[in-house]
């Protein structure tokens, strides 16, 4: 199973100055959780480095709300579940964000509207780490989180296929 871990202090340090590098850093030294960078890019498959940390989403694959400390979804051989809608949905949000440039706006909004995005699975020992994130009231509350610099890989196909599921 997860390996989940306090984030050392070092860390945090690191992260931050990675984050700032990206610009992804606001006026009062936060960061936006689940930054990423394109690794590598064809027309059906994309890895990500993930440069800030990624926390395990409020609510269960069925919409359920979890329940502190919330933690991922996993596979019954315990592999993390990184849903397609995740991705489907940080689209989305980059295509409306105001400090984005407009031709990542624009791709974002296509591939958002043209593309369907498959679950990544990450290995059952993958690491993690305990993490505040706020919940749907803005309250800071233990989170399990991917740590920067986690890459993932997955599938895009146009909507209206079956996406597989990548690992």
């Amino acid at each position: 199973m997860s390996r989940m871990r306090p984030v050392t202090r070092d860390e945090a340090t690191a992260w931050l100055a990675v984050a700032r590098q990206y610009g992804v850093v606001d006026d009062e030294g936060r960061f936006a959780f689940g930054r990423y960078v394109l690794e590598r890019a064809d027309a059906h498959r994309w890895t990500v480095r993930f440069i800030t940390p990624v926390p395990a989403g409020l609510y269960t694959e069925d919409l359920r709300p979890k329940v502190p400390p919330i933690q991922f979804d996993r596979t019954p051989a315990g592999e993390i579940i990184l849903p397609g809608r995740l991705w489907q949905s940080t689209f989305e949000r980059l295509s409306d964000d105001p400090t984005a440039a407009p031709d990542v706006r624009r791709v974002a909004a296509t591939v958002g509207r043209t593309v369907s995005i498959s679950d990544c699975l990450l290995p059952a020992d993958q690491e993690t780490v305990l993490i505040g994130a706020p919940d749907e009231q803005g309250a800071m509350i233990p989170h399990e989180a991917l740590p920067p610099g986690t890459c993932v890989e997955f599938t895009l196909t146009a909507r209206g296929d079956d996406p597989a599921i990548t690992r």
